[in-house]
């Protein structure tokens, strides 16, 4: 069944992003959001938006981008959630793109059992410049035919597209990739601050990291590295919202570690830092935004 009408639920920063790159797709998008500035600004771009998720039931794809499990738990499952809104004979392909355990997408399962709806989870990376762009990376797993109905859609917001096997296998793939590029964009900003104290610039520094040992996801570019923190430290409040989200990925690694019984002090250390994420860190990726004279 070809997807044509696409519902998206949680606009926020990743969200409306990745909303404007499936509309300029040709797709029919819905909107969903819970802030009224956000379905005002959609509404007049000419998408069509709803506070309500039950309202996205009729589309033949319904994503969801939220925050947390509870909120993945509560537009899907919950009383106002979109699975009892979901027709008998309609078959929607259910996408959870919100970074998410895996028990968390069985309790969706569970939910969507007495529907003839289909589940696959597909999160992302890249950050909001390649959200912008629509070159995210997607890591999709689930049923293979499912999948491949995802597919034309997952294009529309991504370059590099990855089928990982059963699903909620992408999740553990998503959650392990953004406890190691958690961990480098905080070390990152820290290195790029040192070396520029010590006359040492971001264009000079990130070429060499990147043929060398320090390579990582900051090292790839200069501009975009500088564009990356630019986008996460605009404000006090966008950067405040992004350090909640990262501090609840390295919660689910933790989540992850304990189902395996496993002690991982480095990541425990980490969240910990994360968690008390400052106004100190603000400042620092505010300055790696800036040009510094060598």
């Amino acid at each position: 069944m070809t997807i044509k009408a696409v519902a998206l639920i949680g606009a926020g920063n990743m969200g409306s992003r990745m909303a404007r790159c499936i509309k300029r797709s040709g797709f029919d998008l819905i909107v969903c959001d819970q802030d009224p500035l956000v379905l005002d600004t959609f509404k007049q771009e000419g998408v069509r938006v709803t506070l309500d998720p039950r309202d996205c039931a009729l589309a033949d794809a319904i994503i969801v981008l939220v925050a947390n499990d509870e909120q993945i738990v509560s537009v899907t499952c919950g009383p106002a959630g979109f699975i009892g809104a979901i027709l008998s004979e309609h078959q929607p392909l259910v996408c959870i793109m919100s970074t998410t355990l895996p028990s968390t997408l069985q309790q969706v399962a569970t939910g969507l059992k007495n529907t003839r709806a289909h589940l696959i989870d597909a999160p992302v990376s890249g950050g909001l410049v390649k959200a912008e762009q629509g070159t995210l990376t997607i890591m999709m797993s689930g049923d293979e035919q499912d999948l491949n109905r995802a597919e034309p859609l997952m294009r529309s917001m991504g370059t590099e597209i990855f089928r990982c096997g059963a699903l909620g296998s992408a999740e553990v793939i998503k959650v392990i990739n953004n406890m190691l590029g958690i961990a480098n964009i905080y070390l990152a900003a820290e290195a790029f601050e040192l070396a520029a104290k010590h006359g040492v610039n971001i264009e000079q520094i990130a070429p060499i990291l990147e043929v060398s040992s320090g390579r990582n996801f900051m090292s790839l570019d200069s501009a975009m590295t500088q564009q990356h923190y630019q986008a996460w430290a605009r404000s006090k409040e966008a950067f405040f919202s992004l350090a909640n989200i990262v501090s609840k990925d390295l919660h689910l690694a933790k989540n992850l570690a304990q189902g395996a019984q496993l002690d991982l002090p480095l990541l425990n250390e980490l969240s910990r830092h994360v968690d008390a994420t400052d106004e100190t860190v603000f400042t620092r990726w505010q300055f790696v935004t800036q040009k510094h004279n060598t």
